[in-house]
């Protein structure tokens, strides 16, 4: 089948076991030779790349930095653990104006837009801010 990848022998020919042409297109095609079909005058005997090529290590990446997630609710909005419903409201609003989208453009503010919203949805409530206290995690939704 020509241009179709195909296994390579596990003891390839020295001078190579595939036939190699371009057809019209330029593409370059390939096939097996086999007893039936040898090699024929536009062809060229090659070697299949993964016989000969030992392949490149791999190399891993580098953990991802961690996400803004991780920070402490009240960093987010920069309050303090102590701090009142009225002084959650007063910084989510002043971050609000700051952040939102349609005021800056950023994308990476937007993301942090959305992160300040969340914040404010645990801080604000008594029963998510006391369950966030105790657990150190956002409580679930329901």
């Amino acid at each position: 089948m020509a241009g179709v990848p195909f296994a390579v022998d596990l003891a390839p020919h020295e001078d190579g076991n595939t036939a190699v042409w371009r057809d019209v297109h330029g593409v370059l095609r390939s096939r097996r030779i086999t007893a039936d079909r040898p090699l024929v005058p536009p062809e060229k005997r090659m070697m299949p790349h993964a016989a000969t090529c030992p392949g490149r290590p791999r190399v891993q990446a580098p953990p991802p930095p961690p996400p803004l997630r991780e920070r402490p609710l009240y960093d987010l909005l920069g309050v303090t653990r102590t701090a009142t419903q009225d002084d959650i409201r007063r910084a989510y609003r002043r971050l609000a104006r700051q952040m939102h989208p349609d005021v800056n453009p950023d994308p990476k503010v937007a993301a942090r837009f959305q992160e300040i919203g969340e914040a404010y949805h645990v801080l604000s409530d008594p029963g998510r801010r006391a369950s966030y206290d105790a657990t150190g995690r956002t409580p679930r939704a329901r």
